[in-house]
């Protein structure tokens, strides 16, 4: 008798991926359960999620075909990807995860229903379909599976082909920790570096060792803003990228501005899909910086970029971008490759983030001074018990 061929489903995920989510716990209950049914698992390139299914059946040893998606032409008004249907009809069951209402896979699986097709079936935990949809496809004869919490545990490595990094944050967090305050703009002699959420591996990081951190539930596999800030102090570096630099040559960014001015720069950039100069970073004195190469960026236009040597080009920055943004605004500085802090001292860097959590994350792996971001979340700045509150200017 044939095994089924068996696909696994979801709706589009978001950029950053939290671990432990319900689709992830999901996903590793359903491989799990797929190993044991020994089904054949299929998927398609580019479906929500693909990457992450064929990596975690790679470490449940369960063997997974990838299917060629035929062309359909799209003209006649059917705005449903290719990929998609044909993965939907090349499997015998669907699993299906994570779920949205009118979305395209909701659509494929209600079709599959009205061709009595069958075999569907909802993976049942909290948060991955609506009730509403998951009663109204039970009622149309989808099946509902819930995975136990043993099935849905990490999956442990059973042995390691590469040196496994360390992950392992130092203890030093005191038992009272201060909040400093952070010099006014009158003065400043300071850059700063704003962080951000890092969606997908880490920029030193394979996709491999990403998965590995989620399939394993792995601290090192949250990506978030304080997570990301967190990395930089105890790795003691900046590392440089360069997806938005006009050459592509890797750099790291900062701006002059003052830390009590930089709430007004934090705003959403729809073309880029993130949020610019969020509450969390750290503000490194400028003459340290300058002695190490950080200088300021040239605006113009592109007769300037055109007038500039090789080794200028990585500080050009436009100054007005088509979209119609002054970027000036940002008084930009940039390094040139990585930026290493191990010679940094605690008189030459001052770490900012929104809340006093935030700061307590902080000081459990370093003893760097932490300041609030000025325009911070805190609607009632009392420092909990034990913690020591700097005046905040």
């Amino acid at each position: 008798m044939r095994s089924p061929t068996v696909a696994v489903v979801m709706s589009r995920l978001r950029r950053l991926v939290v671990p432990d989510e319900p689709w992830m716990a999901a996903l590793r209950g359903t491989l799990r359960k797929i190993a044991i049914d020994r089904s054949n698992l299929v998927v398609a390139d580019g479906t929500a999620g693909t990457d992450f299914v064929r990596h975690f059946a790679r470490r449940l040893n369960v063997d997974c075909q990838t299917i060629e998606v035929p062309y359909i032409d799209q003209s006649s008004g059917n705005d449903i990807p290719p990929r998609d249907r044909a993965l939907i009809a090349a499997a015998d069951l669907v699993y299906v995860l994570q779920l949205r209402p009118e979305g395209n896979l909701y659509r494929l699986l209600r079709e599959r229903i009205e061709q009595r097709r069958g075999g569907i079936v909802l993976v049942d935990l909290p948060g991955l379909q609506p009730d509403v949809i998951k009663d109204e496809l039970y009622k149309a004869g989808a099946e509902i599976w819930r995975p136990t919490t043993e099935e849905c545990r990490p999956i442990e490595f059973v042995s390691r082909n590469v040196e496994e990094p360390d992950n392992k944050y130092p203890s030093i967090l005191p038992h009272v920790y201060e909040i400093v305050p952070f010099p006014s703009a009158e003065g400043w002699e300071f850059l700063a570096h704003s962080t951000r959420a890092c969606p997908g591996p880490w920029p030193d990081e394979s996709f491999e060792q990403y998965a590995d951190s989620l399939v394993e539930s792995r601290p090192d596999a949250d990506h978030s803003t304080l997570s990301t800030l967190r990395r930089i102090v105890v790795q003691k570096r900046l590392i440089a990228s360069g997806k938005t630099i006009r050459g592509g040559c890797p750099t790291v960014s900062f701006t002059a501005c003052p830390l009590e001015n930089l709430p007004a720069l934090h705003r959403y950039r729809t073309h880029r899909v993130r949020w610019d100069f969020e509450p969390y970073g750290l503000c490194l004195k400028r003459s340290w910086l300058q002695s190490r190469g950080v200088r300021p960026v040239r605006y113009g236009d592109e007769a300037l970029w055109q007038s500039l040597t090789e080794d200028e080009r990585p500080f050009f920055q436009l100054a007005v971008g088509e979209s119609g943004i002054d970027w000036t605004i940002e008084q930009e500085w940039r390094a040139v490759g990585d930026v290493s802090l191990n010679e940094l001292t605690s008189d030459d860097v001052i770490l900012f983030v929104p809340d006093f959590e935030s700061a307590k994350s902080l000081a459990s792996v370093t003893t760097w001074p932490i300041t609030l971001w000025p325009g911070n979340v805190e609607t009632n700045p009392t420092p909990p018990a034990g913690v020591v509150n700097g005046p905040l200017p």
